[in-house]
Formats: structure tokens, sequence, C-alpha cells
């Protein structure tokens, strides 16, 4: 039976290959948004979007948890089943510069270009930990936050992300009186993510909302409260966001 296991630096590489797998074509807007100006180069998006990933996980290795199911026979696949990103209250900024040196930024970066830059790093980076901030304010100090949660298309279905969510909840979250933070990248997800408290409370966007040619990802903040209570912000969120819960 397939078990989660917290994943090592030497897990790195199937790990992304992992969230690569999951999120690639043309159903996640983030994925699109990130990598949308290399969209005519699809060998090098395809290199931007893996190296993407890569920085990722290693980094939430170094300053947070990454989780997974590697699945049967996982030595001779080149991805594991399923692989969730945390960041953690006690584990600090992954964005400091030895981390991101140590995680490979500097490769991305090169690979990406100007305006990949441009995108991750003061579009994406910065809304995300500005928004963050202001809807959590102090509660961000004990705030575990699910940065990627993917699986592979042969994984979907077995059962995993229960496992993980659990996982989490049972020896992290719940366990230290802990919120818990997302940000879901695709409307149809939201119902998923309330089997396990988080509950959507505003809309935030990577890009003009507007643009003709969709080059923007909506993204939705949940929050799941102690325990899996009601977060009791979460009306006052609400209004103050003017939020309007999406139509799945």
């Amino acid at each position: 039976m397939s078990k989660v296991e917290i994943l090592t630096t030497a897990d790195y590489k199937k790990a992304a290959k992992t969230l690569y797998e999951a999120f690639s074509g043309d159903t996640d807007d983030v994925a699109n948004y990130v990598s949308y100006h290399l969209k005519g180069q699809p060998e090098l998006k395809k290199k931007v979007e893996m190296s993407l990933y890569e920085c990722y996980v290693y980094s939430h290795m170094l300053k947070g948890l990454v989780i997974g199911v590697k699945g049967e026979n996982h030595e001779f696949e080149d991805s594991f089943e399923s692989v969730a990103v945390w960041s953690t209250p006690q584990g600090g900024d992954f964005t400091d510069p030895l981390t991101m040196l140590r995680s490979g930024w500097i490769k991305f970066s090169w690979l990406t270009g100007s305006e990949g830059r441009r995108r991750v790093f003061k579009t994406m980076f910065q809304t995300l930990h500005e928004n963050q901030v202001e809807i959590l304010a102090d509660e961000i100090e004990n705030c575990y936050t699910l940065v990627y949660l993917g699986s592979t298309p042969k994984a979907r279905g077995k059962g995993n992300v229960r496992k993980m969510f659990d996982f989490m909840f049972e020896n992290y979250i719940d366990k230290n009186n802990s919120i818990s933070y997302l940000e879901s990248s695709a409307i149809i997800n939201i119902p998923i993510y309330t089997k396990f408290g988080f509950q959507p409370v505003k809309d935030i966007w990577l890009g003009d909302k507007n643009d003709p040619n969709r080059d923007c990802a909506r993204m939705d903040v949940m929050v799941r409260g102690a325990r899996g209570k009601q977060w009791n912000k979460l009306n006052q969120i609400r209004t103050s966001c003017n939020y309007q819960i999406p139509d799945f």
C-alpha cells in the first residue's frame, strides 16, 4: 500500500517531474501565465517549467516541507504518484539569497529571460506575498501554506490527496493548532479543498484579468481554521474584498 513520505533533496528531480506532469498542458492558469512568453518555443518552455518546479521543490525541502506518495516501482519511474509542497511557520523565507542560490533560481532566471523574471519574481512572488500578509495579518506566524499539490494523471483517483492532507493535519497542522492557507489555481478544485476544511475568501489575479488573450491567472485564496474549524476572519475578509464565491 502506498504511503506518505517526507521527501529529501535526493528526491527533488522526481518530485519536480511529478508537478510538471500534474500541471502541464493548458489546464492550469498559473502554469500557463509564468511561461506564456515562451508559447512559441515549446522545448524552452518545458525546460523553464521544469526548472521552476525544481527550484520550488528544492527550496522548500530546505526551508519548508515536501511530502509525497512515491508509488509502487517508483525506482524505475522518473516521477512519483503525488507530491505536496508546504511552507511552514518554522521554515523561514525561501527567497533569502543563499536558499535561492542553492535551489537553482539562477539557472531558472537565465532560462526564462527578462520577461519570465518579471512574471515570476515581480508579479507572482510579490502578489502572492502581499495578499497573504494582508489577509492573515499576525496569524501568518502560525500558518502552514500549501504551495503546490499535484498528482500524475495515472495516480488520480487513488486517494493520495486525502492521505497527504491527513498526514499534514495529524502530524503538523492540527497538532500545532495552526491555520492553513492555499491559493487554488483552478476554480474546479475549490470543492475538493472544501472537503478538507478550506473555505474560499478572496480572488487574486496575476496579470490583467481583462487581457483579451487570457494572459493572466486567477487564484482563489482559501483558509482552513485551526483544527478544521471555520476561520474566525472568514466573513470579515470576504466582505472587505467583496468576494463572490464562483460557480463550480
